[in-house]
């Protein structure tokens, strides 16, 4: 054979070790090693989440963002966990979101009820622990949705108060400041008052004011329609007050004589003077500095000639009217061997011609002299025999330095001047309002005649009559002087003594002879109130269009104890349909219907006194459609834990690239 052939082939063994081993061995770990490297990127995630902005979504819905440069562990986002500077969240609902190089969370935070704040500012609690999935957690911070109050302004006043005959001060009162009002004011004339004229003050609430004149004569209705906040939230209260302007004066009507002597005590009255709102005062002035008040006045003229008497009536708006009327006074008025002259109620001049026993000094009608708490009805003197004297008696206020001086408080001063002449066994008989002594909480027996002589000395004093409106008094004085009526504050012991006091002291006076018998007091009840609801309103049908015609029923119970009117409301939204004024007694019901047709092109509520009776619709043509409700499904293909379907597809994948991988490798090396 030569040497020369076919090249030599080595069989392959069976056993024997190859080369393509190991290669494969490290194609098959690839993907398990996968997992450990993905790992290892997750662990290295150290950044936190961040906060967005926030935002209103409706009136009790707040929505805030968070991202994160990986994911947001949506898990760990609770109601709790978020503090508001106005309302409470009940709970909340989380929603996937994605943007430019970052993922993360749309929290819809919904609140308990509409919160009364524009601005409301979200941040964490303590207790929160947002965090991403490498369990980096969100910083505490503040973010602000703008645009949430959503309470309408609530009612708190509405009221008119006069301030003249034409004028009033209106205003209205709310728990919070106002944008707009809106006044309707309706009788004589029409207008409608918005808030440009009205002045504002805030506190615990926002209180608006002004003063408004009505332009003419005549009963008003203002009616106060609507309010709106500073942030758009309208309410309408239609809550009415009334006005009346009344510009004119009672009808005075003066009875008197036109004829008088000097004097002589003569009576005029006003009795008689009408006012359709009522008669407030009467006011008199006799001469040119004589004023007395009350329907019925006593004055005497101390000097022959023409004198004036005006009276002036005024109403309870301010409103006056004054009539005069002349009398002619001539002569002069003795009694005995004592003259009286009285030229007004608060002065009267004496002359008396000495007998040297007792003498009445008094006029023929009335009093000596009045004051505003008291009057000295008589004096009882003994004067020289044949000697005359000239007494002036004035009815002033007592002087403050009494009070210092004797613990009691001084109510009337009867300030007496008679010269040189002495004077003896003096009866001094007087009278106090009881008005007078409730102003002062005193009972009658707290009462002391004091006189002044080189300092203020008491006088004993005692009851001796009573009327209904006076405690009839007399004291003894060793002479004349100024006398000022004291008034002590009763203790117990003083008002268990005044009945047996009373008793002892209601005799006859010896100087007089009288006799009085003391009259019973008379209590007078409390006068009662009204208080009128409305207890039942229908509207028959209730359910109507514009033009159409309703009928509707309302029932109104007194529940107070006397009996008051009701003004009765019918309104379609904001607009006064009709009024109608309802008296009922106390105690009772009453009920009364109003027909009416509905205003054309008109909708909405109808209202009696703010309360629901009906509804005016127009017809729509069909049924509205609800709106489907908004659900947050989870995006599939996010990652973990908002998508498992994501997460298990990633997987598979990553399997089949890898064994991919191997068979490709291996075909290579076989030479496929």
């Amino acid at each position: 054979m030569s040497a020369i052939g076919h090249s030599r082939v080595t069989p392959l063994i069976p056993g024997s070790p190859r080369r393509w081993l190991p290669l494969l061995v490290l194609l098959l770990a690839v993907p398990l090693l996968m997992p450990i490297a993905t790992d290892t990127v997750v662990a290295e995630d150290t950044e936190p989440p961040e906060w967005g902005n926030a935002t209103r979504s409706d009136d009790t819905t707040i929505e805030v963002t968070l991202y994160d440069d990986e994911s947001i562990a949506t898990n760990t986002i609770q109601a709790d966990d978020f503090i508001l500077t106005a309302g409470r969240v009940e709970n909340v609902s989380v929603t996937s979101i994605s943007a430019a190089n970052k993922s993360g969370a749309r929290v819809s935070l919904a609140l308990e009820s509409k919160v009364d704040k524009n601005n409301v500012s979200v941040s964490l609690r303590d207790t929160a622990n947002i965090t991403d999935t490498a369990g980096n957690e969100l910083p505490d911070e503040t973010v602000t949705a703008t645009g949430m109050d959503a309470v309408v302004p609530k009612y708190r006043e509405f009221n008119v108060t006069r301030v003249n005959s034409s004028t009033a001060e209106i205003t209205v009162e709310t728990h919070e400041r106002l944008d707009q009002l809106r006044i309707s004011i309706g009788g004589a004339s029409l207008d409608t008052l918005n808030i440009s004229a009205f002045t504002e003050r805030t506190g615990n609430s926002a209180i608006y004011t002004r003063e408004y004149t009505f332009p003419e004569e005549g009963e008003y209705s203002l009616l106060l329609m609507s309010v709106t906040d500073r942030h758009g939230n309208n309410n309408s209260f239609s809550r009415q007050q009334t006005f009346l302007y009344d510009g004119t004066g009672p009808n005075v009507t003066v009875t008197g004589p036109r004829n008088a002597t000097v004097g002589e005590p003569v009576a005029f009255s006003a009795a008689e003077t009408t006012d359709g709102q009522g008669v407030e005062s009467i006011q008199w002035q006799v001469g040119d500095d004589t004023l007395l008040s009350g329907e019925n006045i006593t004055v005497a003229f101390a000097s022959p000639g023409s004198h004036e008497v005006a009276v002036t009536a005024t109403d309870p708006f301010g409103n006056t009217e004054t009539v005069t009327r002349v009398v002619s006074v001539t002569g002069n008025g003795t009694v005995g061997n004592v003259t009286v002259q009285q030229p007004n109620a608060t002065v009267a001049s004496v002359s008396v011609n000495g007998t040297g026993q007792s003498q009445v000094i008094q006029p023929r009608v009335g009093a000596l002299t009045s004051g505003p708490n008291g009057t000295l009805e008589r004096l009882t003197a003994s004067f020289p025999s044949n000697e005359s004297a000239t007494l002036t008696i004035r009815s002033r206020q007592p002087p403050p330095s009494f009070a210092t001086a004797t613990g009691h408080t001084g109510i009337s001063r009867f300030a007496l001047e008679n010269g040189a002449v002495p004077t003896a066994d003096v009866l001094v008989r007087f009278t106090v309002n009881r008005d007078t002594l409730a102003a002062v909480d005193a009972e009658p027996g707290a009462v002391t005649l004091f006189r002044n002589s080189n300092g203020w000395t008491p006088l004993p004093t005692e009851v001796a009559d009573r009327t209904e409106s006076h405690i009839v008094y007399r004291a003894t004085s060793p002479s004349l002087s100024t006398f000022v009526v004291g008034v002590e504050r009763a203790t117990a012991a003083d008002a268990d003594s005044e009945t047996a006091t009373t008793n002892e002291t209601a005799t006859s006076e010896s100087e007089t002879n009288e006799t009085s018998t003391p009259e019973p007091e008379t209590q007078t009840e409390e006068p009662g109130q009204p208080d009128i609801v409305v207890t039942n309103a229908t509207a028959v049908p209730s359910e109507l269009g514009p033009g159409e015609r309703t009928v509707i029923t309302v029932e109104l119970e007194n529940r107070g104890t006397a009996s008051g009117d009701h003004n009765v409301i019918v309104a379609l939204n904001t607009s006064i349909l009709t009024t109608r004024t309802v008296t009922v007694p106390a105690g009772e019901t009453r009920t009364t219907e109003f027909a009416r047709s509905m205003p054309d092109n008109t909708t909405g509520n109808l209202t009696v006194d703010g309360q629901r009776v009906g509804n005016v619709t127009a017809d729509s043509g069909g049924l509205p459609i609800p709106a489907l409700p908004s659900v947050g499904i989870p995006n599939p293909l996010s990652l973990w834990p908002d998508g498992i379907v994501g997460t298990v597809l990633g997987g598979l994948l990553g399997v089949a690239i890898g064994l991919y991988s191997v068979l490709k490798a291996l075909a290579i090396y076989l030479g496929y």
